[in-house]
């Protein structure tokens, strides 16, 4: 990334949380940064997609953040369930709670590309819970996955709001300590309750405005495909590496096509595409239906 655009960024980040999106403009950006206002256009085509670069980075970040922890080998399954917690609030403190402090006077009900981000980072966050849950317990909770992990959520949630705002400081490290019993006392009591599950993967998607039905899917990945070809050849970067991308995502296509797609090939080929900013959104967006019918296909006997 150029020196240029990092401080756009950076710029933007501050501004937002200082003065709130609506009141911050594409103009006080270039100002602050000491540039031209056309300068600023040459690398984002509006504050909106500013802001949806800003989200990504961020949920990028924390990608990157669980799955070093995730390569640690000197830490157990437990350990490294509770670093995974106590990170969810180093995250979240920094950051804000799904949506960031700098986004607090955009209404989420407003029907643009930020808010149906913020609603698709959401869903993927219930998405990472249930394999971080998963991967704790085991095939024990594979009935309860949607419900635990929305129960998780708002155990995260509600905890974030205390330390940001709560009288009493509390070590991140101790809340995960807490947590993690807590999570334990909720799975131990649903295996000796065995009630049936409350949720879906549909359930959750519907109420944030996301269709996870599989032929919506089907749908979705062409309309997604199209987009990313598209964009391709649009792209600032050399023709060789245009022709790299575009294979890439041809190559992706057919393999999201097969009835068994070989999960390592697919998150490759999603990495790469992902490098390119103008390509990440489709790539996330990819990535999320991927893991959702994968979980959906694992589930039927």
């Amino acid at each position: 990334m150029s020196l240029i655009k990092e401080k756009i960024i950076q710029s933007a980040i501050r501004l937002f949380a200082e003065k709130g999106y609506q009141a911050t403009s594409i103009q006080d950006i270039a100002e602050d940064c000491s540039i031209a206002k056309g300068s600023l256009y040459k690398y984002f085509d509006s504050k909106e997609d500013l802001y949806i670069c800003i989200l990504e980075q961020r949920q990028q970040s924390m990608i990157k953040a669980v799955e070093k922890i995730r390569q640690r080998t000197d830490l157990s399954r437990k350990e490294t369930f509770l670093e995974e917690i106590a990170y969810q609030f180093e995250f979240f403190l920094e950051h804000g709670y799904y949506t960031s402090r700098d986004h607090h006077d955009l209404p989420l009900d407003h029907p643009d590309k930020i808010s149906l981000l913020l609603r698709q980072i959401r869903f993927n966050m219930l998405l990472y819970y249930q394999d971080l849950l998963t991967r704790n317990y085991g095939a024990i909770i594979q009935r309860w996955h949607w419900d635990l992990a929305v129960m998780f959520s708002a155990i995260i949630k509600e905890y974030t709001f205390y330390l940001l705002d709560g009288p009493k400081s509390v070590a991140k490290k101790e809340l995960a300590s807490f947590i993690a019993g807590r999570m334990d006392d909720l799975v131990q009591g649903l295996e000796k309750r065995l009630p049936g599950p409350l949720l879906t993967g549909d359930h959750v998607g519907r109420g944030m405005y996301i269709d996870t039905e599989e032929n919506s899917f089907k749908k979705k990945k062409a309309a997604l495909f199209e987009g990313m070809l598209t964009a391709i050849p649009e792209i600032p970067v050399p023709n060789l590496r245009k022709k790299e991308l575009h294979e890439a995502a041809v190559m992706l296509r057919d393999e999201l096509l097969k009835d068994s797609p070989r999960g390592f090939l697919v998150r490759a080929l999603l990495n790469d595409l992902s490098t390119e900013r103008e390509l990440s959104l489709y790539s996330s967006q990819l990535q999320h239906m991927f893991r959702s019918i994968s979980s959906l296909a694992e589930r039927q006997p």
